[in-house]
């Protein structure tokens, strides 16, 4: 729960709370102004009349005064809405082309994660943004302006609104206290909703086939996001009852003293009136600011839920990538995600050198895919150095060192489209002649005009690995990459596929990287970089007792790496 009303971070970012901010200062000192002066031509008319004058102009100017408050009031509300809709869309966009954005580190949030802070995340921005905000404004302008024109008409009332005012401000607080652990359940309860909804999506085609229903779980889920809701909202309104009550008898205080003094004969009429008309307008905005509480804590929540998720670190390098295959060095590298215990991924040192095929072996939680989302420059290590030739992959240009790799993660991605659009991802304008022929490749004969959806649903897991294999091949032949990194690109495949697709990967003649787990591909790797889980004694290993097989039968000497 935010500890603060308005995060700065985001007053930083947003140019439009910027200029929400200004304009509620603008619009709240007018409205000061109004107050006070409809109070003060009230008083009087009251005090005019008593004495039996005539009244003219005052009247009129009441109702000008009402007039200006209510168009006022009118531009308060469309400035805060037009705000929140504009921030809104500055959000939603910023957090899409961060999650793009080449040069982020760190690991992506879960999609329901983001599918919660841009759908009901958002939505509670009308509420933070477009009421409690504005509302901010004018409880720490009005409330100032009415005390200092009490005081110059009455020290004493002045002195009880100064004395009772911050009793709302402590109660509010007590309130923020209480409302803190309930609003972040009801937000992880809407969290872990989204969450297990996409699960439950995912998942449902296996889910009916073993007929396991979720309808139960869905129920209970939804039962705590709702029971969390309602304790929410009776506490609002329970909090709302008791700022009202302080701010009636603080109010009361006031009328009570001034009404007293008006009947001794120790104050006048006019300045009476005055107080009496202002003493209420110096709580009403601290006590809406209270009701309006409520409202916009979901809002704060997340707000600050999406400026943690755009605070993370990004590469600064600047240097070109080297055009050409060069040495590939890992010194004394670590990674740690700081939720596990222990490290990530800790390598002593390897290197890998030009067109060498090493293929990366260890135990499951090792952190082989890790090692290779550093050499993609997505995650950067707590310790130890990439050097890529002669220069650290902390200073190259991320997006040009990327344009030297070909990637197969263990999962490839697919985009809705056909075979041929899946194919030439990133590499557009190759002709259908050479899309064909990676196909062949890697003994895919599927038609290039051929519907592929984004789930995979209309391919086999084997297609799926094959396509992106064939991805990466069209990405070294057209566009000159040297680095090719495959997680386990031959999983799930069976011998003659597997053949087809080392044989075809060694025939580059490129650097080749592969997480690997089947007897044959680690057969084929000219060398293994053995990975052993940080928590295991570290071990060396090499292939056929310290040689490994090239593509020709010779055997190449190798040294054991100590990772």
């Amino acid at each position: 729960m935010p500890t603060r009303p308005l995060d700065p971070r985001l007053v930083r970012r947003s140019a439009t709370v910027r200029r929400h901010l200004m304009w509620s200062v603008v619009l709240g000192t007018a409205t000061a102004v109004l107050v006070i002066a409809v109070s003060w031509m009230v008083a009087g008319v009251v005090a005019r009349r008593f004495e039996g004058q005539a009244l003219v102009a005052l009247p009129l100017g009441i109702a000008a005064a009402f007039v200006l408050r209510a168009v006022v009031a009118w531009l308060h509300s469309v400035v805060a809405e037009r705000a929140s809709v504009r921030v809104k869309a500055e959000l939603r966009s910023e957090v899409v082309d961060d999650l793009l954005d080449p040069r982020r580190l760190g690991p992506r949030p879960e999609s329901s994660r983001v599918i919660a802070l841009l759908g009901p995340g958002m939505d509670a921005f009308d509420g933070y943004i477009g009421r409690f905000l504005p509302q901010l404004a004018l409880a720490a302008i009005v409330p100032a302006a009415v005390i200092v024109v009490i005081a110059w008409v009455d020290l004493l009332s002045a002195v009880i609104i100064i004395v009772t005012l911050p009793l709302i401000g402590v109660f509010m607080a007590l309130v923020g206290l209480l409302t803190r652990d309930k609003v972040q359940r009801r937000w992880a309860a809407m969290e872990r909703l989204g969450r297990h909804f996409a699960d439950v999506l995912d998942g449902l085609v296996v889910l009916k086939i073993f007929g396991r229903p979720q309808e139960k779980g869905l129920r209970e889920t939804g039962d705590r996001h709702r029971q969390e809701s309602m304790r929410a909202l009776r506490l609002a309104f329970l909090s709302s009852l008791v700022l009202e009550l302080f701010s009636t008898i603080s109010v009361a205080l006031v009328a009570v003293s001034v009404g007293l003094r008006v009947v001794e004969g120790n104050m006048e009429l006019r300045p009476a009136m005055i107080v009496l008309l202002l003493a209420p307008e110096a709580y009403l905005p601290v006590r809406r600011v209270g009701t309006l509480f409520h409202d916009s804590t979901e809002g704060a929540e997340a707000t600050m839920e999406i400026l943690d998720l755009l605070d993370h670190e990004r590469h600064e390098g600047t240097e070109p990538a080297p055009p050409g295959a060069v040495d590939l060095t890992v010194e004394n590298l670590r990674v740690d995600y700081g939720d596990r215990g222990r490290p990530a991924l800790q390598v002593d040192r390897f290197t890998v050198a030009p067109g060498e095929f090493v293929a990366v072996t260890g135990p499951s939680g090792g952190g082989k895919s890790t090692l290779l989302a550093v050499l993609l420059g997505m995650v950067q290590p707590d310790t130890g150095t990439v050097r890529v030739g002669d220069a650290d992959l902390a200073d190259l240009d991320i997006t040009t060192w990327r344009e030297r790799i070909a990637w197969v993660p263990q999962v490839p991605g697919l985009i809705d489209g056909t075979v041929r659009d899946n194919v030439m991802l990133g590499c557009a304008g190759v002709e259908d002649a050479v899309v064909e022929g990676v196909l062949r490749d890697v003994g895919l004969p599927l038609a290039l005009d051929r519907p592929v959806r984004e789930d995979a649903s209309d391919l086999s897991a084997g297609e799926r690995r094959r396509l992106g294999v064939a991805r990466a091949l069209l990405r070294v032949r057209e566009t000159g990459a040297w680095l090719v990194l495959l997680d386990e690109p031959t999983a799930g495949l069976d011998a003659e596929h597997e053949a087809a697709v080392i044989a075809t990967i060694r025939e580059l003649g490129v650097t080749v990287l592969t997480v690997a787990h089947r007897p044959e591909t680690i057969a084929a790797a000219d060398r293994i970089v053995a990975i052993a889980p940080a928590w295991t004694e570290m071990c060396s290993l090499s292939v056929n007792q310290g040689s490994s097989r090239s593509t020709n039968g010779e055997h190449i000497s190798v040294q054991g790496e100590v990772i």
